[in-house]
């Protein structure tokens, strides 16, 4: 048997780029998935029974397609909140109509979206337990944040001689917010999920091939990253983190970073102290 064999998955924003790449991955490893996405692109996902054009930030968009996915799927129990946007800001010159338009385009994707198809989901998730994880960003959780990592086996890392601090840059206020609060999303979720046999987990990764970082790139006028990782090698390690069940982490913030093997890491200080954390009553 396949590692998910007869698991039911939903993949947010799986048109193209990571998204569809771990649409594939759930499906070649036997899971049955439902994809939505805002592009119509999202219609030629071979690997997925259920494929919608959907909106993550509309409440009513989000019910009709989580719901009609359980009913397709008989039920689900695998979650992987995809779906997100990028934009760079400046808060020293943008005007107020862009910082007001960007937050809500940022925040409301990348927060309220997973937000809202967790919240979807959940119902369906605590009746049998699975998995539910929520993809985020090495602007959270770096090489050098919370914990420092040996740079013996990443000498091509750019910070390998010097610890990288928790942010993007200056130009990613709302991004980092609303990944920042993504993160927030998991510590609690993993705690209020886990008498339910639920894990959650944040899942991030540095730059990776995909359409929407190579037209970050192109905007920014910078040149292509020679060690962007791959989207197929990057779905496999969230093939890995699923597949280790019941017993496996929860709480934790999962990352790999271009310059560094792109391997399922040990658990990290944030799933240690989770898994302390739901042992003590609250």
């Amino acid at each position: 048997m396949s590692s998910l064999e007869r698991r039911r998955a939903i993949v947010t924003g799986a048109a193209q780029g990571l998204g569809r790449a771990f649409a594939e991955a759930l499906a070649d490893a036997g899971a049955a998935v439902a994809a939505c996405d805002v592009d119509p692109d999202v219609a030629t996902l071979s690997a997925a029974t259920v494929a919608q054009v959907a909106d993550v930030t509309d409440p009513g968009a989000v019910r009709r397609f989580v719901d009609a996915a359980a009913d397709r799927l008989g039920g689900v129990d695998i979650v992987v909140n995809n779906a997100g946007v990028v934009r760079q800001t400046a808060p020293t010159a943008d005007d107020w109509d862009k910082a007001v338009d960007d937050f809500d385009a940022v925040v409301g994707v990348n927060l309220r979206g997973a937000y809202l198809i967790g919240r979807a989901a959940i119902p369906h998730l605590i009746r049998g337990g699975g998995d539910l994880v929520n993809i985020t960003t090495d602007h959270i959780h770096t090489c050098g944040y919370p914990e420092a990592v040996d740079h013996s086996d990443a000498a091509d890392c750019r910070w390998a001689g010097t610890r990288r601090p928790a942010v993007g840059n200056a130009t990613f206020d709302v991004y980092d917010a609303s990944k920042w609060g993504l993160k927030g999303l998991t510590s609690v979720w993993a705690l209020a999920l886990a008498e339910h046999g639920v894990r959650v987990n944040s899942f991030g990764m540095g730059t990776t091939e995909t359409p929407m970082i190579l037209a970050h790139l192109k905007r920014k006028g910078a040149p292509r990253p020679a060690n962007l990782m791959s989207a197929e090698r990057v779905a496999q390690i969230l093939i890995e983190l699923i597949a280790e069940g019941p017993e496996g982490r929860s709480g934790d913030s999962v990352q790999v970073w271009p310059g560094h093997p792109c391997v399922l890491p040990p658990v990290s200080l944030d799933g240690e102290l989770a898994g302390l954390s739901v042992s003590v009553p609250s």
